[in-house]
């Protein structure tokens, strides 16, 4: 393997290029102290300490320490990895060091989400949020069915209750106002049309 670049990132570490290809990146002074010199060869020991050692550890350390401040989904902390330069077989090393403490689960991700939302948002748009945070349906799927929330009915009608809308006796104008409002937060048509017409 030769290095055929080190490209500065940030001031302190280097993004190292073996024969071609982008391959890790480093601390300038771990890059110093291994002997890693544009153009001449990394030795197979120097490549093994680094992918079985080095890398591992501080992977699994920044999960650890992305995961202290907030709840992640593997999408979420993948991406985190990957921007800092890990390669994919350590980034899977660090996931599965934190799965297997069950620092991470995306369905007790999902679960919590939908608990603290689902007071004012609609199922629909707490769905599009997961996936957008990684999440695939089934694990949104299994939170919903371990998840005692409200029912769309009693979320719209929290929603009305805190919006101060007339529901008791509303205008046409208000009525049809008030419709254009839920189905806009992604309630379904029957639900909306229930809560407006006194939940019959």
């Amino acid at each position: 393997m030769i290095v055929t670049a080190l490209e500065p990132v940030g001031k302190t570490r280097v993004q190292v290029f073996l024969d071609g290809e982008k391959a890790f990146v480093l601390y300038r002074n771990e890059a110093y102290r291994m002997g890693i010199r544009e153009g001449e060869s990394l030795s197979e020991q120097a490549y093994a300490e680094i992918m079985q050692e080095i890398l591992p550890k501080r992977a699994r350390l920044r999960c650890m320490n992305i995961l202290k401040s907030a709840d992640k989904t593997e999408w979420q902390l993948r991406t985190k990895l990957r921007q800092g330069g890990y390669p994919k077989e350590i980034e899977d090393i660090a996931i599965e060091y934190v799965r297997s403490f069950h620092y991470i689960d995306d369905v007790r991700y999902a679960g919590y989400y939908i608990e603290s939302r689902s007071q004012t948002k609609s199922k629909r748009q707490i769905v599009q949020e997961l996936k957008a945070k990684g999440v695939f349906s089934e694990d949104i799927e299994a939170a919903y069915e371990q998840a005692e929330g409200n029912s769309e009915e009693e979320t719209i009608l929290a929603l009305a209750k805190k919006k101060r809308m007339n529901l008791e006796n509303p205008t046409a104008e208000e009525q049809q106002k008030y419709y254009a409002f839920f189905m806009r937060k992604g309630f379904s048509y029957a639900a909306v049309r229930k809560v407006l017409r006194g939940l019959e």
